[in-house]
């Protein structure tokens, strides 16, 4: 009615990720440690910040979907950038968990991954930045 399709998928991306972040949370021990004071510093275990962690790469992942649909319709190279940027900050916080699920590969490796992953994705938002696309502009027929 009042909105337009990509403003209700943008809307229903936010919730969805609202939804995941609270479940999360929700899952964690950190309010039960609060109410019945089995830790006195909940802060300590970093429950809050791997929960920040993996919503930040859910947002991303979720960025990288909605600037891929972006690219499809404007066909700009700077929102291609911006898409791989973001699919590679997703991929940055599968690796910096990679350790939990294969303990055999070795903290260098995993460290100098997740540098490349780093640079590589700040190299495309500068470039995506410092780009001047030529804006093709549909003429109005009457």
């Amino acid at each position: 009615m009042f909105c337009s399709p990509d403003s209700n998928l943008t809307l229903m991306v936010v919730i969805v990720l609202y939804s995941v972040i609270l479940a999360i949370f929700i899952n964690t021990n950190l309010p039960y440690a609060y109410a019945w004071g089995d830790n006195p510093d909940a802060l300590d275990k970093g429950d809050i910040a791997e929960i920040f962690d993996f919503g930040s790469g859910i947002f991303a992942a979720i960025l990288f979907v909605l600037s891929l649909i972006a690219y499809r319709k404007v066909k700009l190279k700077k929102i291609l950038f911006v898409a791989i940027a973001f699919g590679l900050f997703a991929v940055h916080t599968i690796l910096s968990r990679l350790d939990l699920f294969m303990p055999d590969i070795e903290s260098s490796l995993l460290e100098l991954m997740l540098a490349i992953t780093s640079f590589i994705a700040l190299s495309l938002f500068f470039l995506a930045i410092v780009r001047k696309d030529k804006v093709v502009r549909k003429s109005a027929s009457v």
